[in-house]
């Protein structure tokens, strides 16, 4: 796993985010996201308004925070094997984020397309970031901005695969990704 610093927060403060957070996903799945307001999270969460905007600027930011959570999670589990980029790497993140996205599109139907496109977002920065740390632990000689346009090079691959996969294929991302791993790495290498 990525060692990444993390700071003690009140256990309170992570209760009441959760809270909201689960309330915010029910509502989500009873209405869209344009009709989504506040005061159905707080009611639904049994809070006040202050306690909401305590923890949240409004209603895009906890929509931002759920997938940023519940994304870092998956990913930070899909990197417990290694800390560099490989083959088995990639393809752990590819299945990661294509039963993310459909996990998103399945809770999430009203919203789909605003949560898609919100989470698409979020796994992008998240992956650019992890393909950085990743690329500077196994080559810590080399320059860093070569490193961050490597990463950024294969975390649009990445992200274009699944959005492929998702629009176009009718295969399991575990069999997409067997299917067409091979073939891209071998061909990328050998350029």
């Amino acid at each position: 796993m990525l060692n990444v610093p993390t700071t003690k927060v009140d256990p309170r403060i992570l209760r009441t985010k959760k809270l909201l957070v689960e309330s915010f996903q029910q509502v989500s799945r009873e209405k869209k996201m344009s009709q989504i307001t506040v005061k159905d999270i707080t009611e639904r969460a049994t809070v006040n308004r202050a306690t909401f905007y305590a923890h949240f600027t409004d209603k895009y930011d906890i929509l931002d925070y759920t997938l940023s959570v519940t994304i870092l999670k998956d990913l930070n589990d899909a990197l417990t094997i290694s800390e560099i980029v490989n083959a088995s790497v990639i393809s752990n993140l590819f299945i990661t984020i294509a039963q993310y996205m459909i996990e998103v599109q399945d809770s999430c139907k009203m919203n789909s397309e605003t949560f898609c496109n919100q989470a698409h977002k979020r796994i992008h920065n998240e992956l650019e970031d992890i393909f950085t740390i990743m690329l500077r632990n196994s080559y810590p000689q080399q320059d860093i901005d070569v490193l961050a346009s490597s990463a950024s090079f294969l975390t649009a691959g990445l992200c274009g695969l699944v959005r492929h996969w998702l629009d176009t294929s009718q295969l399991s991302a575990d069999d997409f990704i067997d299917k067409n791993l091979p073939f891209l790495l071998h061909h990328i290498t050998h350029l």
